[in-house]
């Protein structure tokens, strides 16, 4: 009896200390070291790199990943040469399948024909290079009590497999900097504010965050978002209403895949080899990187390594090269003809704050956004005189609704055509044959939705 109550009493007391030490954290300090690392490597492996979708399931034999290679030093080195802080890794995804060697299911890579524990593995690649590590985890799970399998918001419940998982991510692998929660089937039996405390208590230090669902933790993620001070809904993306309402977001996340948009394949996983080819131009990340230091920001590409566990040359070159950027910065971009100069719109969206100067005014955070019931606009700007212009940038990040377009400008009372096209589905740079006019236009002809632009600038023709 007596030693029962030594151990029981042993258990209170570990607990006890567990609770004061993530009490004693500062995680305001966290998120500082956190925003410092700045920028970091997506690596979503799994099921779904095989498949050729974003989700799989149906899967019953873990043999499906199958997987030649895992190369986790190509990974951190390649991190490591982008001037990467962190890599971000897939653990398990919503089918379930656990990147690491876990004691709760036989779902798992060491079953799988690689037989390697792929987290262990990449843990040694990341302290090698010296870069950190932070974790995604599908907080629903297909092969749990009450799923529908495939379904979104359909991945059952099971609380305690839940709780061993992260115990094991959280406690065997050693510093994780930050958790991103995918709630896209639902929280597994466990609600946020307690996946929070329960993860503090495995490692205090660890930041939480949620795409979405009910708003807890410290980082907004906003996945297919952009930079942007924290509050700035147009770049929150999907996690919008939570951004608005949270109170204890320490700072914000953004995360999209290296793969720009294509028909066919996943872009968050590794497509088909036919894709092998495409890939957002390392302009576009150094990009983004320079907006994540301007607000605070981290920025996480995502990358998905192929079937023999290694990165596409073409993401290690295009990585490699946003790397040089940082450590040599290019000359800044020539500032646009049409910034701040007088704008007007067809119609403007019924609350403040998306006013046609928006789409003017050089900061991708801020917006045009045509009335309610629009589904086609324009947006015109005065030059406030003659002015030679060969170039169009157009950008459309949040919101890919343009089905046709056009820029123009007014020669006398009439509008003539300089570029045409179709969907612009996030930044468009179009050149044409100079024309020398004081008013110009983007006039969309047909949208999906209410028609909504961050930027239209007006430069001089592209020199030769």
């Amino acid at each position: 009896m007596r030693l029962r109550i030594t151990i029981i009493g042993a258990a209170i007391v570990c607990a006890c200390a567990q609770l004061a030490a993530a009490e004693s954290v500062d995680m305001a300090k966290r998120a500082e070291e956190l925003k410092n690392l700045k920028w970091g490597m997506f690596i979503c492996w799994s099921f779904s790199t095989f498949s050729g979708k974003e989700w799989t399931p149906g899967v019953k034999d873990v043999g499906f990943f199958k997987a030649t290679g895992c190369d986790t030093d190509q990974w951190a080195q390649t991190a490591k040469e982008a001037g990467m802080g962190y890599i971000l890794f897939l653990t398990k995804h919503h089918d379930g399948f656990c990147l690491w060697d876990t004691k709760t299911t036989d779902r798992k890579v060491t079953k799988a024909p690689l037989g390697k524990d792929v987290l262990a593995a990449l843990r040694k690649s990341c302290d090698k290079s010296g870069v950190k590590l932070a974790l995604y985890f599908s907080e629903g799970d297909w092969n749990w009590p009450g799923a529908k399998d495939g379904a979104g918001g359909g991945g059952g419940s099971n609380p305690e497999m839940k709780k061993a998982q992260l115990k094991e991510l959280l406690t065997e692998y050693g510093p994780v900097e930050y958790i991103w929660f995918d709630h896209a089937v639902g929280d597994g039996g466990l609600g946020h504010k307690e996946t929070v405390e329960w993860c503090h208590q495995c490692q205090p230090g660890t930041l939480i965050g949620y795409n979405h669902g009910a708003p807890a933790g410290e980082v907004s993620l906003r996945e297919c978002g952009k930079p942007g001070p924290l509050g700035n809904l147009s770049a929150a993306s999907y996690n919008k209403d939570n951004e608005a309402k949270h109170k204890g977001y320490l700072l914000a996340e953004f995360t999209y895949p290296i793969q720009p948009p294509h028909q066919g394949g996943a872009m968050w996983f590794y497509s088909l080899p036919v894709h092998d080819n495409l890939c957002m131009p390392a302009e576009k990340l150094y990009k983004d990187y320079l907006g994540a230091v301007k607000f605070g920001n981290i920025f996480s590409a995502d990358v998905g390594p192929n079937y023999e566990g290694k990165l596409r040359e073409i993401d290690v070159t295009t990585l490699r090269k946003v790397g040089e950027m940082i450590k040599n910065p290019p000359p800044p971009p020539p500032v646009a003809l049409s910034n701040g100069k007088p704008a007007k719109a067809s119609s403007v969206w019924n609350a403040p704050g998306y006013e046609a100067d928006k789409a003017l005014d050089g900061d991708e955070s801020t917006r045009w956004g045509a009335a309610p019931d629009a589904r086609s606009g324009w947006i015109e700007v005065d030059l406030e005189k003659e002015t030679q212009v060969g170039r169009a940038v157009i950008q459309e990040l949040g919101f890919h609704r343009t089905q046709e377009f056009v820029v123009e400008y007014k020669d006398g009372e009439n509008w003539k055509a300089l570029a045409k096209g179709t969907t612009i589905a996030g930044e468009k740079t179009l050149d044409f044959t100079p024309v020398t006019a004081r008013c110009f236009r983007l006039n969309i002809l047909k949208a999906s939705e209410v028609p909504t632009i961050e930027e239209f600038q007006l430069f001089p023709p592209a020199a030769k």
